[in-house]
Order: structure tokens, then C-alpha cells, then sequence
């Protein structure tokens, strides 16, 4: 009896730990590559050194020690020492920054992930993730690095332009969906529908997983911009004239960004596509849309978006 009774009181913590007060497995670990380690061993060693003195150890070091994620297999082209220089610049005020947001981004990413999996069971990728530079180019953007599919993280543009502590879910949350998506299997370059997709339906996603997000963290206007929100009829009426274009200028005149012609309009724009066009079906089913279908919902919202 006295056997049982020990075995019973294992029992019972066991399901008091379960139920109340105990730790939830925790999320499977997403293969990684993680660059900032051999950043920060570089500027431990090289801080106080020349610049040139210090492009040159970054190579010999940093760059050396991780030829895929910093070379041309994600940037097209070999780090140009500009590229370098103007991180080093940075470094001493992104410093505290980068090394916070470093900290919480291995489990940011597999939490993240782990949720994503859940709500879209179709996304089978699990890794590998490069926690890596873009010397301010991207945040997150999809690349085959030594014959692997791998999402690499810009933390050093997310620590600028976004801080240490900042919701990076929703950049997660658009990055996953882009991989989601199927890559356009048509002849030549995708035409504009495809792209509109492509672009507005990961903001759709991330908007709804992340309903507490705001419109900075999910880098859409204000809600209270009126000039975003005016040029939307205009925009849906050039999109819907070339709907098939496979032209870049086209397509930059939908685009966003400071210096775009559709300015903060263009992501707006896109999310407002993509709310059109999914209505009331479910985001997992939406995200198999494709071919004459998909083209015909996006060329229905346009319309709609139009008047």
C-alpha cells in the first residue's frame, strides 16, 4: 500500500503540473544558422581598429564563417565593402539593439512557426531559418542557401527600423505565408494579378493572426491617412487595364514605398485586394487559389475596389 500510495502522489503532480503551474512542452527547434555569435566575437576583437582594418577582418571572420547566408547565393552579388562599412557605421549605436532582438528571435521564430503550422497545415517547410545581415536591404525574403530552402532574417534592419522590442509575428507571419504560397509556374514572368496576390494576401494573414497588431508593426498607413485610403478607386481601375502585364513598370506603379508612385497606398491596396477576393473563405483554403480562378476573384476586386 504504501508503494501505491507513493505512485499516486507522482500522479498527482504530475497532473497538477500538467494542468496548472507546469511548463508546455516546448516547440520544436527550426534547423538554424545563427551569424550574430561571429558578429559580435568579430567586434569584440576588432571595435577599436581603423575601418579598412576592420572591412577586412568583418570578411575574414564574419563573412568567411558564413559565405552562404552573407554572399551571393542571398544578395546575387559578392557583400560589396560599402555594404560593410555602412553597417560598421551603424554598429555602435545598434549594438544594444541588435543584441536584444537576437536574443528573443530563436524562440520568436519557432513560437511563431509553430502556430503558423497549426492554422496551415499545407506548410510542411520546418527549416532551416539563417538568423543573419542584410546590411538594411530586407527583413525577410526566401532563398535556396547551400541547396536548402531558408527564410533569412535581416536582424539588423529589423533592429533599426523596428527596435529590440518590437512584434515581429507579423513579419514572420507574412514571411511563412509567402512560402506558402506556390511559386508562378506559368511562361516568362508573372503577370500583375499574380503579383497583387502575392503581395496581399501574406498582409491579409498577418493581419488576422496578429489582431492586435498595429499598422506600423504590419507596415500599412495610418488609418487616419485619407490621401491612402482616396487612392485606392484609382489605383484598382490602373491595376484592372493590366491585369495580365508582365511589365515591370507596371508593376512598380502599384508598388509601395517612399519613393514609389503609389506611396504607403500600395500595400493598402493590395490588403484590400486580398480582403475582396477571400470574403468568407477559410485563409487555408484561400491559400490554394491559383490559375483562371484566382485571376478572375482578383480581377471581381478590382472592380469592386474600383467604385
Amino acid at each position: 500500500m504504501a508503494g501505491l500510495g507513493a505512485l499516486s502522489l507522482v500522479a498527482l503532480l504530475a497532473l497538477s503540473c500538467a494542468t496548472t503551474g507546469g511548463r508546455a512542452p516546448a516547440e520544436p527547434a527550426l534547423p538554424t544558422e545563427d551569424v550574430l555569435p561571429d558578429l559580435w566575437r568579430f567586434w569584440d576583437a576588432h571595435r577599436s581598429e581603423p575601418r579598412a582594418d576592420q572591412v577586412r577582418a568583418f570578411r575574414s571572420t564574419v563573412i568567411a564563417a558564413h559565405p552562404g547566408l552573407l554572399g551571393p547565393e542571398v544578395f546575387g552579388a559578392p557583400t560589396a565593402d560599402k555594404q560593410v562599412e555602412q553597417l560598421l557605421v551603424e554598429l555602435p549605436r545598434l549594438e544594444p539593439k541588435l543584441r536584444s532582438l537576437a536574443d528573443r528571435m530563436p524562440g520568436e521564430t519557432r513560437r511563431v512557426h509553430a502556430r503558423f503550422t497549426q492554422r496551415f497545415p499545407d506548410f510542411t517547410w520546418k527549416g532551416p531559418v539563417g538568423l543573419s545581415l542584410s546590411y538594411g536591404e530586407f527583413e525577410a525574403l526566401w532563398r535556396k542557401v547551400g541547396g536548402q530552402r531558408t527564410l533569412v532574417l535581416g536582424l539588423d534592419t529589423l533592429a533599426y527600423y523596428r527596435g529590440p522590442y518590437a512584434n515581429v509575428a507579423p513579419v514572420l507571419d507574412h514571411a511563412f505565408t509567402r512560402g506558402l504560397l506556390p511559386a508562378w509556374s506559368g511562361k516568362g514572368d508573372p503577370p500583375l494579378w499574380w503579383s497583387l496576390w502575392e503581395e496581399g494576401f501574406p498582409l491579409l494573414v498577418a493581419r488576422t493572426l496578429n489582431p492586435d497588431a498595429s499598422a506600423a508593426d504590419l507596415a500599412l498607413p495610418a488609418a487616419s491617412d485619407t490621401n491612402a485610403t482616396a487612392a485606392l478607386p484609382a489605383l484598382a481601375r490602373k491595376a484592372r487595364a493590366s491585369l495580365d502585364s508582365t511589365r515591370e513598370a507596371d508593376r512598380r506603379a502599384l508598388a509601395g514605398g517612399t519613393d514609389a508612385p503609389a506611396g504607403r497606398a500600395g500595400p493598402l491596396f493590395a490588403l484590400r485586394v486580398a480582403e475582396q477576393l477571400v470574403g468568407g473563405t477559410s485563409l487555408a483554403d484561400a491559400a490554394r487559389f491559383s490559375g483562371p480562378l484566382l485571376r478572375s476573384r482578383i480581377d471581381a476586386a478590382l472592380g469592386a475596389l474600383a467604385h
